[in-house]
């Protein structure tokens, strides 16, 4: 299977989602800034990027799990994407799922103050400080993905 976290701009939300998804942040308390922040991706993506795939890892199950920014308009992409992926293989393979509309207000202020703007000072801290505002929302969309996942392993096995 195929892992596929999306936000706008595939570096915010989803860079986090996937580092949970990963164990690369905790999913039983709230990381520090720091932590968020150290991320080797976080807040790092360009415009030009947007819609580019980024492999983050394989999951204990071996998934494989990826971020993509889909710009303002997620759910073209996602259909697009679905469509090509329905022509080339098994669209079954491939799961999509919208981690921005997990982040509060600030995380995305944040995100567009440091990414779109350039104000990487004030926009990255306010970015990580509104992650955590919405770390348990993002904790709880991974946590419902393992679950799908465990259910198709199951469907699959017999």
């Amino acid at each position: 299977m195929r892992i596929f976290y999306y936000c706008y701009g595939s570096a915010h939300s989803s860079v986090v989602a996937a580092a949970i998804h990963l164990g690369r942040l905790p999913s039983r308390r709230l990381p520090t800034i720091s932590e968020i922040c150290s991320l080797p991706d976080f807040d790092r993506t360009s415009e030009q990027m947007l819609g580019m795939i980024h492999y983050k890892g394989k999951d204990e199950w071996g998934n494989r799990v990826y971020t993509v920014g889909l710009g303002s308009k997620p759910d073209v992409a996602c259909r697009t994407l679905q469509s090509m992926i329905h022509l080339l293989g098994d669209p079954e393979e491939f799961r999509f799922y919208n981690a921005l509309h997990c982040l509060k207000l600030s995380g995305k202020v944040g995100g567009a103050l440091s990414r779109r703007y350039g104000l990487r000072s004030i926009g990255r801290p306010l970015a990580a400080w509104g992650i955590r505002r919405s770390y348990f929302l993002l904790v709880a969309l991974v946590e419902a993905v393992k679950m799908e996942l465990r259910v198709a392993s199951r469907d699959h096995s017999g």
